[in-house]
C-alpha cells in the first residue's frame, strides 16, 4: 500500500471519528442500561484498553505539548472506532428497529 493511499485511509477514518463516537457513547449507555447485550467480551477490552490509554499521563505524545499533544489519543480513538465497525454497525440496526416499534 502506498504511503498516500495509507494517508488518506487514515483521514477517512478521522472522518468517520466524528460521527461514531456519539454512536458509540449511545451503545455504551444502553448496554449499561441493559437495553443492550450485543457487545462481547473483545469488544469490552478493546474499549478498556483505549479508555486507560487516554486517560493515562504516559503517552506517544505527553498531553501537555500544544496542538499535537492529544492527537495519539485521537488516533487511538479513531483505530477503536475503526475496528468496532462491525459492533457499531449492528446496534446502528438494533437501534433503528426499535424507533420503528
Amino acid at each position: 500500500m502506498k504511503v498516500s493511499t495509507r494517508f488518506f485511509e487514515l483521514l477517512r477514518m478521522i472522518g468517520h471519528f466524528w460521527t461514531d463516537l456519539p454512536l458509540l457513547f449511545r451503545l455504551l449507555k444502553a448496554w449499561k442500561d441493559g437495553s443492550y447485550r450485543g457487545l462481547s467480551a473483545r469488544t469490552l477490552a478493546s474499549l478498556a484498553a483505549a479508555l486507560i490509554y487516554i486517560l493515562s499521563p504516559v503517552d506517544l505524545m505527553p498531553d501537555f505539548i500544544p496542538g499535537i499533544g492529544l492527537i495519539d489519543d485521537a488516533l487511538v480513538l479513531a483505530f477503536l472506532l475503526h475496528s468496532m465497525a462491525q459492533d457499531l454497525a449492528v446496534f446502528r440496526a438494533w437501534e433503528q428497529s426499535r424507533v420503528k416499534m
